[in-house]
């Protein structure tokens, strides 16, 4: 019998235009646009979108989708390349679409990030000058969502490719710490032994302190033999805690503890949930931890908004009695329960609440010495609007997203605040993403309201 031949995964290609123009375009860069694509235009004037170019690059480009205002068209031939062009260190780039801006140089990439946040704040009238922003290496990533799909027996692992369902499979990655990568072949062996069901899924992993969480959201029912074989798995490669969430829906289901997953938020150790929220490096959290403390001298009662598992709520406990809001349940009973275990208790109040349906408001800001926010990307637009109407003397904000971030501080600075101080902190290195905190003082609130 002739050998068997296996099956090969057939990945979903993007749908092509008929209508699209099949040759080759001139193009010439001038700058690089909010996602990270080249800006460019060709001898007639039309507008197009580069992605991996940098300004000053002529290439032949071929068109691959249409804009309103302009085509998206790959490099074909790179005629002169940009004076900030560099050769990106990532083999998988331009395949893998977890990084977009590798081939720049290190001043086209620190001024691009500090472009991206100056943009946002203009659109806003907000005006402020970004300090040197806190560029967080490579090799620092503590967290990572990686993509797998299966047919037939054959098992792809790794990232997608930028818009596509492709998955590029990867041995290594230079943006994540040395004990997650060191997940990345096990998991890949493992997973075609684990999965039962054709499909696609994700696999989230989470590396903040001595041992992995790792959640599975795999298309179908986890039975007996994977339920072993996840246990072993944990026991061989550190793993604390791994969770089975059937079809990507519903809370993980726990399949295997080893030990707790813990992290240090300063000196408190917290057991964490689940694929908890975490900033996604250590240096990044320690770099606004510090600047959100820097702005702190004799508060005595802080509120502390979205506060997730308390990155920021037990360094706030050091100055003042801290009283933490957040809507998700598991991370906020981590923080409680830490709290207890770690002796600070008496200096830490929660209160699980969705800031976007209820926020707090009125009386409730009476007497409160400073707030500290850290929404998701949409931002803080309800909570917000209550904050620039109060007395609240300081009010320090973390956003991950520049564009929200410069709309609710163009809120805050009409209701009376002055930003005064604005911190980058770039943790998604080679991404389009940039983090932001910043402070806001308001100095004529009527101190009478306060006594």
């Amino acid at each position: 019998m002739p050998p068997k031949r296996h099956r090969r995964i057939r990945q979903k290609a993007k749908p092509k235009r008929p209508d699209l123009p099949k040759e080759l375009v001139q193009v010439a860069v001038y700058g690089v646009g909010s996602k990270g694509d080249g800006l460019a235009k060709d001898e007639s004037g039309r507008d197009f979108y580069v992605p991996y170019s940098v300004e000053g690059d002529v290439a032949d480009v071929r068109i691959t989708a249409k804009r309103a205002d302009g085509f998206v068209a790959d490099i074909v031939n790179l005629i002169t390349p940009g004076a900030h062009r560099v050769e990106a260190p990532c083999p998988h780039f331009t395949k893998c679409g977890g990084c977009s801006l590798q081939h720049l140089d290190a001043t086209a990439y620190k001024n691009w990030k500090l472009e991206r946040i100056s943009e946002s704040l203009a659109r806003s009238q907000v005006k402020a000058v970004p300090l040197e922003p806190v560029l967080v290496p490579q090799g620092q990533r503590r967290r990572a969502s990686f993509a797998v799909m299966k047919k037939g027996k054959t098992v792809v692992f790794g990232f997608n490719a930028r818009s596509s369902h492709h998955i590029e499979q990867v041995e290594n990655c230079l943006l994540l710490t040395d004990e997650l990568n060191n997940l990345i072949e096990p998991l890949r062996a493992l997973l075609p032994s684990v999965m039962k069901r054709e499909g696609v899924g994700d696999v989230i992993i989470n590396y903040p302190g001595e041992a992995a969480d790792i959640v599975l959201a795999l298309p179908g029912e986890m039975n007996l033999k994977a339920h072993q074989l996840l246990m072993d798995f944990a026991d061989k490669h550190n793993v604390g805690r791994i969770s089975w969430r059937v079809d990507g829906k519903g809370d993980p289901e726990l399949i295997a503890q080893r030990c707790s997953v813990m992290t240090n938020f300063g000196s408190v150790k917290v057991e964490l949930p689940p694929s908890p929220f975490l900033q996604p490096s250590k240096m990044g959290e320690e770099a606004l931890v510090e600047f959100a403390l820097s702005a702190l001298k004799d508060e005595k009662k802080i509120l502390d908004l979205y506060a997730g598992c308390g990155s920021f709520t037990f360094a706030l406990a050091q100055y003042g009695v801290v009283h933490a809001i957040e809507t998700n349940v598991p991370a906020l009973k981590a923080l409680e329960l830490s709290a207890g275990r770690g002796g600070v208790g008496g200096r830490i109040t929660t209160e699980v609440r969705d800031l976007d349906r209820q926020p707090v408001m009125g009386k409730e800001l009476e007497n409160v010495d400073a707030v500290l926010f850290d929404p998701p990307r949409a931002g803080a637009r309800e909570q917000v609007e209550h904050l620039a109407s109060s007395n609240v003397p300081l009010v320090i904000a973390v956003s991950c997203n520049p564009t929200t971030f410069a709309r609710d501080a163009a809120v805050l600075i009409e209701g009376g605040y002055v930003l005064e101080k604005l911190l980058p902190v770039d943790q998604f290195t080679w991404s389009a993403h940039v983090e932001v905190a910043a402070i806001f003082k308001k100095y004529d609130f009527d101190i009478k309201k306060r006594l």
